[in-house]
């Protein structure tokens, strides 16, 4: 079971962001965001935040937001 915390950190992972980047979006220390992914990982059985993403991603958990300039993509034709 996850908790509501590390819900929004597993969101922001799969957005992409970095630890410092978590920290400061949700006014936490880096160390810890660090925890939550710590804890994420050992919850999902993952090793890096990839897989940790895709797991996310394929368990249905966090929904996966196009980028905003997604149109200027050189693939997006």
């Amino acid at each position: 079971m996850l908790t509501a915390r590390e819900l929004v950190v597993l969101t922001l992972i799969v957005d992409g962001l970095t630890n410092p980047e978590i920290a400061e979006r949700l006014t936490n220390s880096p160390r810890t965001v660090q925890s939550h992914v710590k804890s994420l990982m050992r919850k999902f059985g993952a090793h890096t935040r990839t897989q940790l993403a895709v797991y996310a991603l394929r368990a249905g958990l966090v929904a996966l937001h196009p980028a905003a300039d997604s149109g200027s993509h050189p693939i997006a034709a």
